[in-house]
C-alpha cells in the first residue's frame, strides 16, 4: 500500500484525469481517479500512472527543500492558500508509487485506488 498526501493529489489532479481507469468493480470505464470511491487500474492505466509519476519525480527533484504548493481558493481572504511539503518526503512517496506501478506491471496485477 502506498499513501500520497491529499494536498499533492489535489495539486496534480488535472494530470490524473489522463489515466484510463474503471469504477464500479470494473463495470464502468472512466478516466482519472474517483476522489471518494474505488478506482481500478489495469495495465493500460498503470502504465499511464507510472509515466505521470515519473514526470512528477523529474520535476520535483529540482524543487527547493520545502516546496510551496498552491492550494484551494479562500473566498474570505480573496486569495489562494498555499501548503508547504517537505521535498524528500514527497519524493519518497512518489518513488514508492512508481515502484508499485512497476511491480504491478511486471506481475500483471491491477491497482486499486480507495479514494480519501
Amino acid at each position: 500500500m502506498v499513501n500520497i498526501e491529499d494536498t499533492f493529489i489535489l495539486y496534480g489532479i488535472d494530470t490524473l484525469k489522463w489515466i484510463p481507469s474503471f469504477s464500479k468493480n470494473f463495470e464502468q470505464r472512466s478516466n482519472g481517479l474517483d476522489y471518494y470511491g474505488r478506482t481500478y487500474l489495469d495495465s493500460e492505466g498503470i502504465t499511464v500512472l507510472k509515466g505521470i509519476i515519473g514526470g512528477w519525480l523529474q520535476i520535483f527533484k529540482y524543487a527547493p527543500v520545502q516546496i510551496e504548493l498552491t492550494s484551494d481558493y479562500d473566498i474570505d481572504n480573496g486569495k489562494f492558500n498555499s501548503v508547504i511539503i517537505d521535498k524528500e518526503y514527497l519524493l519518497t512517496q512518489l518513488q514508492n508509487l512508481f515502484d508499485l506501478c512497476d511491480s504491478a506491471l511486471k506481475k500483471d496485477y491491477i491497482l486499486v485506488h480507495f479514494g480519501i
